[in-house]
């Protein structure tokens, strides 16, 4: 019975392996279709960021700590004296005496700083994945941010050439006679509004790219052209999968974990430290001008007292702090990946939904201008078709990228896209 149970968890263990590199390969081959500038570029300029160099540095800073921890912070101690002892009745005697010690660490005291020495490595290495992490979420969203200008603004140039088709034949109309002059006048200034728009459109596209441009230096921001498509990616497989995959990987629950490590052995560390290391010294003497040689070892063992029992009661109380602090990030991060993940499923749908509506209100808009155009509809029917159309196109652009930038941070969450490297290279 043991031997099967044994089978079928490592058949399990196997199937959901095999899933989680079937969902990895689909999400691999969705990242093309999310117009983002190109990876191996952008991961150098992830790199390069200012906070990710300074959590490079936080790793080799737990790398030095590591080495003191390792060699302790006892050293060896030389001795020297000179000293001339003059009798009542004698001659006068050079003496010197030479003595070499060190404290030495007991009791576990090296193993456990070892054992700090390397949660500290862990926990830099974490934190330094937390701050790439981060990086790279401020960067998604200031890339998708400025796409939804730099879309806006097409759209909005799109209306504005629709505009001067309509401006044009209520013109000719005009001059037929078939329309009054104030339809003229009311399609003059719906182009003049059109303009308008697609000029603040293309302001705001342009402050939002150098944005982009100062925050992330050397990023390919003209590598992506805009897709003609109102597609947006789906998600590839199950919303579950996702959500395991990004709890069961988290930085942020790594460096919790590892902070907690590291208190208990600090509290570890302060409940040895309450029998002190003793200090072991050899000595050797000359006294009486060399007529006494003296050669001895000695010990020395402080008494130990409130300030180390007060020490381990602290430390006690930070390793509880830490535990608390675990669960909480474990709390907060499975909240957000769910967060994270309905939030891409539910994007793609609205996403499709608005594709539609745009698709419908672009039909109804060329029906009712060729209607002006035959004089079956007035002119001011024809604008407010327009309008609704435009109100659709942007709303199912906007949904589009929201979806896209949905999409791209379950990928980031769970590290298919822009992955910290391992040790910082």
């Amino acid at each position: 019975m043991k031997r099967l149970n044994v089978s079928r968890l490592a058949l399990g263990t196997l199937i959901c392996s095999l899933a989680l590199g079937a969902l990895a390969n689909e999400a691999d081959a969705l990242v093309p279709k999310l117009l983002l500038p190109p990876v191996n570029p952008t991961r150098e300029v992830i790199s390069s960021l200012p906070q990710v160099q300074a959590a490079r540095a936080g790793m080799a800073l737990a790398q030095a700590r590591s080495q003191q921890l390792v060699a302790g912070v006892h050293e060896w101690n030389l001795k020297l004296g000179a000293q001339r002892r003059k009798e009542t009745v004698g001659p006068d005697y050079a003496e010197s005496d030479l003595a070499l010690e060190r404290s030495i660490r007991w009791g576990g005291k090296a193993q456990t700083d070892r054992d700090l020495g390397d949660a500290g490595v862990a926990a830099g290495q974490s934190a330094y994945a937390d701050v790439w992490h981060e990086a790279v979420r401020g960067l998604v969203t200031a890339w998708y941010g400025w796409q939804r200008e730099r879309s806006t603004a097409e759209v909005l140039a799109q209306q504005a050439t629709l505009a001067q088709e309509q401006l044009q034949v209520a013109t000719r109309r005009v001059k037929a006679g078939d329309a009054p002059r104030m339809d003229q006048l009311m399609a003059q200034a719906e182009h003049d509004r059109a303009q308008a728009a697609g000029q603040l459109a293309v302001a705001r596209e342009q402050m939002q790219r150098q944005e982009l441009q100062k925050r992330f230096p050397g990023l390919a921001v003209d590598s992506v052209p805009l897709a003609a498509t109102t597609d947006a990616p789906a998600l590839p497989g199950q919303a579950q999968d996702w959500l395991q995959r990004i709890v069961s990987d988290n930085h942020e629950i790594e460096l919790a974990e590892a902070e907690l490590k590291q208190a208990r052995l600090r509290s570890e560390r302060a409940r040895l430290d309450t029998r002190p290391d003793p200090l072991l010294g050899v000595r050797a003497a000359r006294e009486r001008s060399g007529q006494e040689n003296i050669v001895g070892v000695y010990v020395s063992i402080p008494l130990p007292g409130a300030y180390r029992e007060g020490e381990q009661r602290a430390t006690l109380a930070l390793a509880d702090a830490a535990e608390q602090r675990l669960a909480q990030t474990r709390q907060r991060v499975e909240a957000t990946a769910q967060r994270t993940v309905l939030q891409a499923v539910n994007a793609v749908a609205v996403a499709q939904r608005q594709a539609a509506v745009q698709q419908a209100m672009a039909s109804v808009a060329q029906l009712a201008v060729k209607a002006y155009s035959l004089g079956e509809v007035t002119l001011t029917e024809a604008l407010q078709a327009r309008r609704t159309a435009l109100e659709a196109a942007l709303a199912a652009d906007a949904a589009r990228w929201d979806a896209q930038a949905a999409v791209t941070r379950v990928l980031v969450d769970a590290h298919r896209l822009w992955a910290a490297e391992e040790g910082g290279h």
